[in-house]
């Protein structure tokens, strides 16, 4: 019992057994309607038909009476059914009462009478029902006889009502039996229909039931059509295949960052054996502290990128925007960087507007030109020339950093922003030991001002890196300073 009552519950909690319901119900009310509606047709039509069997019948009888001695007369034996083979009672009333009848006549002559009488007093035909004794219902049908004088008698044609009540019944308990057997029908189609077209969705959801981070490559392989349903199919294999590659580049951002931590650990750790291992003069010493702290130098950059790409991913990391003068910020970006492009005798051109200003982050946009100048020195030969130029463009303000180093090949082009790119030359990694941060990290630091970054195709050799971050007072944007 209790299964049962779960089992139920389930059924009616679930949206196929929702819909099957309301269904049912809907589907019910419309059959009632018609069934209704075909009790009252049927019922109608044989009504109609009685009547106009009794109107006949009367036309007939009433075409052949005539009076004998003043009382009405019927040529032959007065009919007790119609040519179609209704049972009929007929019988002529006067005013002293029955004057003629059919030889079985299951009628008392009061009823006959009270049938006849309004007929005589207004001359009109009349139709009535009655009960017998037997409580069977009659339907007469009264009208003045035209061939007596003075029309002073009245014929009276009833039928019983059995036959035509039996008709009705039979006919209404068909319509019902076939609306019981519709409706069935109707309800096991709309449950297989909708278990049907539920079919994916109940998929999906044992999917994402029992998937695991190392199940999502799996799909949902279900033949769906090319409506809303396999709609929700195709989105929830692209979401799969989103988050698959999400876990996969979580899981490649995991094993690059513990190889990029493990290597300077695994250079500190030799250099305290090899100091450990017996005493060492003050510059062996030296150079294993210097050496250590380059290590140690490294790791903190490395752990401060990994802490702000980690921010970055957060959205917890918000542009705080000021004026800055282009002019004075690019020129001041490039300075910082002369010392190290001297001591690789590459030579720093920076082109600016004669003023200009833009609402941007200072520290963000700074990081960003840094980025992007550090590479470009490091990858220029000596004697090579790396030009900064700023200029207005779309709204907002375009930063170029280019260099005439070899540049980044052609299948390296869309990986060069990945996170710990390692292609042999691409620019998202130093020959120094670089870990392959600082584009993504410009990328990010441009995008959440509103920018972009980009690799454009260098006229000659070199890389051409272009960061455009757009003007907000331009674009209507309320910042608050």
């Amino acid at each position: 019992m209790r299964t049962r009552t779960s089992r139920s519950i389930r059924f009616l909690a679930s949206t196929r057994g929702r819909f099957t319901l309301t269904w049912v119900a809907i589907f019910a009310v419309a059959l009632v309607v018609v069934d209704l509606g075909v009790h009252v047709v049927v019922a109608f039509s044989t009504s109609g038909a009685v009547d106009a069997e009794l109107r006949g019948q009367a036309s007939e009888v009433g075409a052949r009476l005539h009076t004998v001695a003043g009382r009405p007369t019927y040529p032959g034996d007065i009919p007790d059914e119609t040519a179609s083979g209704v049972a009929i009672d007929v019988a002529v009333i006067g005013p002293d009462g029955v004057q003629l009848e059919t030889a079985d006549h299951p009628i008392g002559a009061t009823t006959l009478r009270s049938l006849a009488g309004p007929a005589l007093r207004s001359g009109r035909p009349t139709m009535a029902d009655f009960t017998d004794a037997q409580d069977v219902r009659w339907r007469a049908y009264a009208t003045p006889v035209t061939s007596i004088p003075n029309r002073s008698a009245v014929l009276v044609v009833s039928t019983s009502l059995m036959d035509a009540d039996a008709a009705i019944a039979r006919a209404t308990i068909l319509t019902v039996l076939l609306s019981g057997l519709a409706l069935a029908a109707s309800a096991a189609l709309v449950y297989t229909l909708i278990g049907r077209v539920l079919s994916p969705v109940s998929q999906i959801a044992s999917l994402a039931e029992s998937l695991g981070e190392s199940d999502l490559h799996r799909r949902v392989e279900v033949r769906a059509p090319d409506d809303e349903v396999g709609e929700l199919v195709a989105t929830f294999n692209r979401m799969l295949a989103r988050l698959d590659a999400s876990f996969q580049a979580l899981r490649s951002f995991t094993a690059d960052a513990s190889h990029e931590l493990r290597s300077p650990l695994a250079v500190m750790a030799t250099e305290l054996e090899y100091a450990l291992a017996r005493p060492r003069s003050a510059p062996e010493s030296d150079r294993v502290l210097q050496v250590l702290q380059d290590e140690v130098r490294h790791m903190s950059d490395m752990v401060d990128k990994l802490l702000t790409l980690a921010r970055l991913d957060a959205g917890e990391l918000r542009p705080a925007r000021e004026h800055l003068d282009v002019t004075d910020f690019v020129h001041e970006s490039a300075a910082r960087w002369l010392a190290a492009a001297e001591a690789k005798h590459v030579l720093v051109d920076v082109e600016t507007p004669a003023s200009g200003t833009i609402l941007a982050d200072r520290v963000l946009t700074r990081r960003i030109l840094d980025n992007l100048l550090d590479n470009a020195i490091r990858h220029s030969p000596p004697g090579g020339q790396v030009r900064l130029t700023a200029s207005a463009r779309d709204g907002g303000w375009l930063l170029a950093v280019s260099d005439e180093g070899p540049g980044v090949a052609g299948e390296h082009r869309d990986r060069v922003f990945e996170r710990f790119a390692r292609a042999d030359n691409a620019r998202a990694r130093g020959d120094d030991g670089g870990a392959g941060l600082g584009l993504p990290l410009s990328m990010a630091f441009a995008r959440v001002q509103g920018g972009d970054l980009r690799l454009r195709a260098a006229a000659g050799r070199g890389a051409l890196f272009e960061v455009w971050l757009p003007d907000v007072r331009l674009a209507g944007e309320r910042v608050e300073l």
